[in-house]
């Protein structure tokens, strides 16, 4: 039994990477495209932000229905149409139908998310389940990196089109693991429609989840604002920088070391304590730099920002399956989506806020979250 749990725990893992990847893999061909369809670049940067809003609002729609309906069901169909779609795309030559399948895309990858996690908590249990959670968010935040390069890499071997071929024999592998692997489901409620806004509602009306979700707000925008205001400090102000931005972000990725030991920290100190903890190590991570900034206190910064949000995130996925008693999906789902808001907003503040008051609000923001996440019960 346990052998099969950690299959699929393998199986989840593997899935979570190439999800996650399809928001990033858009963004460095858009200069190539914008050029090979002689558009704008703001016009093929909607390549991307059509695929982010419609996933945003899929995480809140899948999450209510893994509330009622068999979990199993909805990861299968949903990644079979992802399949789909995905292979649609390869067969794009046009920027409009690319955009276009890119809504349906983001609407379809976002079914992995907020079921993935109410099946962690239905079926796994104790280390296994913290363990499972935190690298499922690993496999997120890798993806970024990921994402970028794999994209960069097919298009440079073949054309555009080869990345969405290469995404398409993923989510068949993702597919055919899913279906080997995962177990059913019982059955859920009748699904009653005027209960869909309620129970969304009902999410932010629970005092623990909305302390929670207003410190998930952060953690994805830190990290977006972060880069994207650091790379236009790069391009405009510090352009003897040693190295690219790229390999600036795989060096940081050394950070998400701590969320392997993520079932031994919350066993040992608790989740709220850990929270609290790594909320501070964001903050240590900036100080050298406000003193004095130059590339191994920026690096020094990004690295712990990151050790920070892959620890921080876990722990904060499982206080929201703990503290939400009913409705553990949509509960999970309010999650994803505020986290993914905090995302956009941070790409796009990142042209308005100079870097350096960035490296002073971030850590500003995250003393004042250290005190907040005090206020937290206690969660067994």
């Amino acid at each position: 039994m346990m052998s099969k749990q950690i299959t699929t725990a393998g199986t989840l893992i593997y899935c979570s990477v190439f999800i996650a990847s399809s928001i990033y893999v858009m963004i460095p061909l858009q200069p190539m495209l914008a050029e090979m369809y002689d558009v704008s670049l703001s016009y093929v940067s909607l390549s991307s932000t059509l695929f982010v809003f419609p996933y945003a609002f899929g995480l809140l729609l899948f999450g209510v229905l893994a509330d009622r309906l068999p979990l199993r069901n909805i990861l299968l169909v949903g990644m079979g149409l992802l399949c789909l779609v995905t292979g649609l795309l390869s067969l794009s030559n046009s920027i409009n139908s690319l955009i276009f399948l890119r809504i349906f895309q983001g609407i379809l990858a976002a079914c992995f998310a907020p079921v993935t996690f109410a099946y962690c908590f239905k079926h796994f249990e104790g280390s296994l389940q913290a363990v499972v959670i935190a690298m499922i968010n690993t496999g997120f935040l890798f993806a970024g990196v990921f994402g970028q390069i794999t994209s960069v890499f097919f298009t440079n071997l073949f054309t555009y089109q080869a990345v969405f071929v290469a995404f398409f024999f993923f989510y068949l592998s993702s597919l055919i693991g899913l279906f080997l692997t995962l177990q059913t489901s019982s059955s859920k409620k009748v699904f009653r429609q005027n209960n869909l806004f309620s129970t969304i509602l009902s999410c932010f009306r629970h005092q623990s989840l909305r302390k929670l979700y207003s410190i998930t707000f952060f953690l994805l925008l830190t990290i977006m604002l972060f880069y994207g205001s650091f790379e236009i400090f790069i391009f405009t102000e510090w352009r003897d920088f040693p190295f690219s931005l790229q390999l600036f972000r795989t060096i940081s990725l050394i950070g998400i070391i701590p969320a392997f030991f993520a079932s031994y920290l919350i066993k040992r100190f608790g989740p709220k304590n850990v929270l609290t903890f790594q909320l501070g190590v964001m903050v240590i991570g900036f100080i050298p730099a406000i003193i004095f900034l130059n590339v191994a206190t920026a690096l020094f910064a990004s690295l712990l920002m990151i050790a920070s949000t892959s620890l921080t995130i876990p722990i904060v996925v499982l206080l929201v399956g703990r503290h939400a008693t009913t409705h553990k999906s949509t509960a999970v789902a309010v999650y994803s989506f505020t986290l993914l808001i905090g995302a956009s907003l941070g790409s796009t503040l990142a042209s308005y806020i100079p870097f350096t008051y960035v490296m002073i609000l971030i850590p500003i923001s995250f003393i004042g979250l250290c005190f907040f996440s005090r206020t937290l019960p206690d969660s067994n």
